[in-house]
């Protein structure tokens, strides 16, 4: 008969200890929580992005880019590129799907015009299953390239600043808008009913008069019927003078969606950003160290409010310079956490602690 085996107490707790020690600490939040964009990236930007601990990149997919024709095939190189250099540095892509294919409109000089026929919208639908087919996790892209992380597309966009002007012309239309979304989420869904589905990014208070209010936009869009089935999250740019105006436009748009009997809608802040410097009479030109620590009292507070407000997912705006005047936006070339040289500023550093600090 074997003799009993007899633990002392310390031993006991020692191993316990060592145990405890042994595993590791859970991640405070999801490794995709935090995420970056970057205008125009280069190999060397997704190293740099990677680096700095962003797991989640968002990668732009230009319908027009890839579809020339309404009943021609796919050019996926594009996508692919932003797709792949995200995975290879360890970032699950997010991508946001948007654009205006000739055969939808012709001229997109001033912006874009959204698919709102019938024949356009069962496009745009047809297209949104072929890029799920493709990066989702029941897609094949990442089949086929073995050699980077299995990351596919868990979360998906649906357009970009559609309350303004310039993102849906002639004007915003929050009906014409539903349509899309309904249509995108069916798309997606069809391949993968586990697809995050997230409305475009809404700038609160656009200058333009032709534009509309985020709130005043949200509002129109809960009237669409059923419409809340077809999203999981309302998604915010909230910009302004600094961190009150993040909270401000956050808390107007989740007041909007639990009015609308939508209290359990996400949260996403597709761009977190302000400049270092550009035209002094923009309230995002914060100055070296003040685009750093709004950038981090920012991420703070999304942060602190994250269960209490469904904050899923928290973007910078933006990785790196760019040149003046690609963009209409008159302070956007200057956001950037390194400069065009890709010289890191302080903002860089402050952001990178947040992220070290909480994964």
């Amino acid at each position: 008969m074997k003799q009993p085996i007899r633990i002392s107490l310390l031993t006991f707790l020692a191993a316990v200890v060592a145990l405890g020690a042994a595993q590791p600490a859970a991640a405070k939040v999801p490794s995709d929580f935090f995420g970056i964009f970057a205008e125009g990236p280069t190999h060397k930007d997704y190293r740099g992005m990677g680096d700095a601990g962003f797991g989640t990149n968002r990668v732009p997919v230009n319908w027009a880019l890839i579809q020339k024709t309404r009943n021609g095939g796919y050019d996926w190189s594009t996508a692919d590129r932003g797709v792949y250099y995200s995975a290879e540095q360890g970032m699950r892509p997010t991508l946001i799907v948007y654009g205006t294919p000739s055969f939808v409109h012709k001229d997109t000089s001033r912006g874009l015009h959204g698919p709102e026929s019938k024949q356009d919208l069962k496009a745009w639908r047809k297209f949104s299953e072929a890029v799920a087919r493709r990066y989702s996790p029941n897609g094949d892209y990442f089949d086929a390239v073995p050699e980077i992380d299995h990351l596919p597309v868990k979360t998906w966009i649906a357009w970009n600043e559609q309350n303004s002007k310039n993102n849906w012309l002639p004007r915003p239309d929050p009906r014409a808008y539903g349509k899309l979304v309904e249509n995108f989420d069916r798309g997606i869904s069809k391949v993968d009913p586990n697809a995050k589905i997230v409305l475009g990014g809404m700038y609160g208070f656009p200058r333009d008069p032709k534009s509309m209010k985020a709130t005043k936009f949200l509002r129109k869009l809960y009237k669409v019927r059923g419409i809340e089935k077809h999203f999981d999250a309302v998604n915010s740019h909230p910009y302004g003078s600094g961190v009150a105006d993040v909270k401000h436009q956050v808390k107007d748009l989740r007041n909007v969606a639990r009015q609308s009997g939508d209290r359990g809608a996400g949260l996403f802040v597709g761009e977190l950003g302000w400049a270092s410097k550009g035209p002094a009479r923009s309230e995002s030109v914060v100055g070296k160290k003040g685009q750093a620590k709004r950038l981090k009292d920012g991420l703070d507070l999304l942060l602190k409010k994250r269960k209490r407000w469904n904050v899923l997912g928290a973007f910078v705006y933006t990785w790196r310079d760019f040149p003046d005047g690609q963009l209409a936006c008159n302070w956007c070339a200057w956001a950037g956490l390194v400069t065009k040289k890709s010289k890191p500023k302080p903002a860089l550093r402050a952001v990178k602690k947040v992220i070290r600090k909480n994964r």
